[in-house]
């Protein structure tokens, strides 16, 4: 019995050793302090360019760049 705790012990162990470098990471933060990414744009007129992500759609900026959030580039959308 004691063979088994130690074993499952150790399995736990080596699991959060394993997972530590991998599930902890977060994606780096945008450090462009110029750059809006929580943009309202009921403020913006008509004809005006503002960009969001194609993934995750709350993402919206008044600039070209990348989602923080994916990675992925920014798309341009002219509001109606």
């Amino acid at each position: 019995m004691k063979k088994i705790i130690i074993l499952f012990g150790v399995s736990i162990a080596l699991t959060l050793v394993a997972c530590k470098g991998s599930c902890c990471k977060s994606e780096p933060a945008n450090n462009n302090s110029s750059q809006t990414f929580n943009l309202d744009t009921l403020k913006l007129k008509s004809g005006d360019t503002f960009y969001q992500c194609s993934m995750d759609a709350e993402v919206l900026s008044n600039k070209p760049g990348k989602c923080p959030k994916c990675g992925m580039d920014l798309s341009e959308i002219k509001k109606k």
